[in-house]
């Protein structure tokens, strides 16, 4: 495996003493082994793009980590995805599916990464559309929700050109793999293993009971636009951080990008392990009590 030598730094905007002392013992480590690294610091991940200087420093890198929790992350791969640099994630948050890296074994763990011990894996993003203006990237999911609190949304579905039905839900999510764990979860859909090449479409709450939730080929084009009985405007968000408004003479396209994220893991890595934390899999029912 590759030998990283150039490594960018970059930070959530919530930059507590607690995050710097974990990117200052990261450092160390760095300079210990002979690595460069360029700090990106206090840029808020929830704007739109980098300062074009900024992504110039980080499109030379050979490996950008990123410190902060899943939604650090998420809103970070949207904005150097096309940098194609791979990325490693410093779990600071709480959940942690995709920093995966824990900051209490930060030295151990990234010594051996820079030593090329570690494991590759692609992950793909959703480009969402309206009015085939493309308007934000998705890692997790692009969900589509009511603006009135008491008022189904009516919204009929095309793939690849081929009406599929009409949902009248709260809302739906269109998910990647790497958002199976995510929103959808919630709604009953299905765990996807985060490398395959799928779409998820999952109502939330639906009006009608075989309204299921469905897996796509990635390959799948899918437009969405407005019941003709609906005529209010609804909500559009990609990754729970960026909102948009669809009006009833507008068309949504949701399609895989072009570009893949590619992370980084160590050796150890394993998804299913990671299930089991994260969900509690496996554990044996108390018998306190008893």
């Amino acid at each position: 495996m590759k030998h990283f030598q150039n490594i960018g730094l970059i930070l959530s905007d919530e930059n507590s003493p607690e995050v710097r002392e974990v990117v200052e013992r990261t450092k160390r480590i760095l300079d210990d082994n002979g690595c460069r690294y360029y700090e990106v610091d206090n840029l808020p991940y929830r704007s739109t793009a980098y300062p074009e200087n900024v992504m110039q420093r980080l499109g030379v890198c050979d490996l950008l980590m990123v410190f902060g929790g899943d939604g650090t992350f998420l809103g970070i791969a949207r904005k150097v995805h096309a940098l194609n640099v791979p990325l490693l994630g410093v779990n600071l948050g709480h959940l942690g599916f995709l920093v995966d890296l824990d900051q209490k074994a930060v030295r151990e763990n990234l010594e051996n990464i820079l030593n090329g011990e570690y494991t590759r894996e692609n992950r793909f993003l959703l480009s969402m559309r309206i009015n085939e203006e493309l308007m934000s990237l998705a890692m997790n999911d692009v969900v589509i929700h009511k603006t009135q609190l008491s008022r189904l949304i009516e919204l009929d579905v095309n793939v690849n050109g081929e009406y599929l039905t009409s949902y009248r839900a709260d809302g739906l999510i269109f998910s990647t793999p790497t958002g199976s764990t995510a929103y959808s979860l919630s709604t009953g859909g299905p765990i996807i293993y985060p490398t395959l090449p799928a779409i998820l479409i999952a109502p939330i709450c639906p009006h009608t009971f075989s309204h299921r939730p469905i897996v796509l080929p990635s390959s799948s084009a899918i437009t969405i636009q407005h019941h003709p009985s609906m005529e209010k405007p609804v909500n559009v968000t990609c990754d729970g951080q960026e909102l948009f408004t669809l009006k009833k003479e507008d068309r949504l396209s949701i399609n895989s990008n072009e570009f893949d994220i590619t992370l980084i893991h160590p050796l150890e890595y394993s998804f299913f392990s990671i299930l089991k934390e994260k969900l509690s899999w496996g554990l044996q029912p108390s018998l306190q009590g008893r």
